[in-house]
């Protein structure tokens, strides 16, 4: 199911203004990326919806990591927070959810 071992996080998707939609595309159609590793943090979820959908990839043979920001700690906090990055990715769910390190 995935060609990629390696996260797709350091080939634009970090921080907006970073971000590179046709980076982020042409390694979804032309290199086999299957992984993608982002964070609301980053701002660019939504902007990674239209780059899987513009790349034609089905959603079931894409791992999504998406991350956890401490101030959405908290049961009410982080089930609204999970909900909402699923909503800017447009997926029903996601491959791993990580808690953003505050390193």
């Amino acid at each position: 199911f995935c060609n990629s071992c390696v996260g797709f996080h350091c080939f634009g998707t970090s921080h907006q203004g970073g971000y590179s939609h046709d980076a982020v595309v042409h390694a979804l159609q032309k290199c086999g990326i299957r992984h993608i590793d982002t964070a609301k943090r980053y701002g660019c979820e939504s902007l990674l919806q239209k780059a899987i959908k513009e790349s034609g990839v089905k959603r079931e043979d894409l791992w999504i990591t998406t991350k956890l920001w401490h101030s959405d700690y908290g049961y009410e906090n982080t089930t609204k927070a999970c909900l909402e990055s699923c909503e800017r990715l447009g997926v029903d769910y996601l491959g791993h959810w990580w808690r953003q390190c505050l390193c």
